[in-house]
């Protein structure tokens, strides 16, 4: 039998390549969230750094793709301290978040102990995590960064399901109508993934660029399929309305008739392409032609609008 030779693992502190951590490893987390998304099974977007909370700032909120959930996530060099644990519950209630990510080198036995208590004691929608990024290196390869799932709620992949027990029979269409869709268009794209569909009249998803979302929604007499424009900062969102409809002629004449949505006291922003439908969720029938005009029509759009959106200054 042939020496098996492995190559040795080395652990690097994070200082060793993150100088601090707001000013590098939190615009770098920022940029890379799908891979701590990764690691505790959800889909986040839209991140944004440094959230005023009261005297304090949070150091990054995000989004739970195809939910209403927010994410707060805060981050620590070296071991935690109780300071870090008391600002993350002030986080969680100034933020209004859902799920709390505390990252750290090291957890003091104490804090996990915490973290584990208050999940055995919140409901199946509220979630705290601890994770610990590792910094690894193979002999005198490049370094890679890994997250490992130090602490998570009980039955965690369970309970990202909602028990359909809660929901109204409306929602209960909604959840069954946006599965079936989520499925379907999870085959055809690779970058979709939206695993759980909460039960509401829209399903969006991340458009490639904070504060843009691609969507499909429920409206009065129709349904659509839509990229919104919310970037939480009205001049933002006018600026990049402004640069697609100066392109309105080009973009309609690969897609035909567009809905261009402005209302100067909200600050999102909508293009659509829309299909009437005499029924609401409740009522309506042909289900299954009305998710694959959906799954079809959303392809196009993309196709389109990716590029465009690559392309924003």
């Amino acid at each position: 039998m042939n020496k098996l030779n492995f190559a040795s693992i080395e652990e690097i502190p994070l200082k060793s390549h993150f100088k601090r951590e707001d000013k590098d490893f939190t615009p770098w987390l920022q940029e890379n969230i799908q891979l701590l998304g990764e690691a505790i099974g959800i889909d986040i977007l839209d991140a944004e750094t440094e959230i005023p909370i009261g005297n304090y700032r949070l150091d990054i909120l995000a989004n739970e793709s195809g939910t209403n959930r927010k994410i707060a996530i805060e981050n620590q060099f070296e071991t935690t301290n109780h300071s870090h644990l008391g600002q993350l519950i002030t986080y969680m209630a100034g933020a209004d978040a859902d799920v709390v990510v505390w990252v750290a080198e090291s957890f003091r036995e104490e804090h996990l102990t915490a973290i584990n208590h208050l999940n055995q004691i919140s409901n199946k929608e509220i979630a705290f995590f601890c994770i610990r990024p590792r910094l690894i290196r193979i002999d005198n390869s490049d370094p890679a960064l890994e997250f490992v799932v130090v602490t998570k709620p009980d039955e965690w992949e369970k309970s990202v399901t909602t028990s359909s027990k809660q929901f109204s029979p409306r929602e209960m269409e909604y959840k069954k109508f946006w599965d079936q869709l989520a499925t379907i268009y999870s085959n055809l794209c690779s970058d979709f993934k939206v695993k759980n569909p909460y039960p509401q009249g829209w399903l969006w998803f991340g458009a490639g660029k904070s504060g843009l979302f691609y969507s499909w929604a429920f409206k009065p007499q129709k349904f659509v399929v839509e990229l919104y424009i919310n970037t939480r900062d009205a001049k933002t969102n006018d600026k990049i309305y402004a640069q697609f409809l100066k392109e309105k002629e080009h973009i309609e004449e690969k897609l035909g008739k567009l809905e261009w949505f402005r209302l100067e006291n909200l600050k999102k922003r909508t293009i659509s392409m829309n299909k009437d439908i005499e029924d609401d969720i409740l009522t309506l029938k042909n289900k299954e032609d009305l998710i694959q005009w959906a799954v079809e029509n959303m392809e196009k759009f993309r196709e389109v609008f990716d590029l465009k959106i690559k392309d924003l200054e």
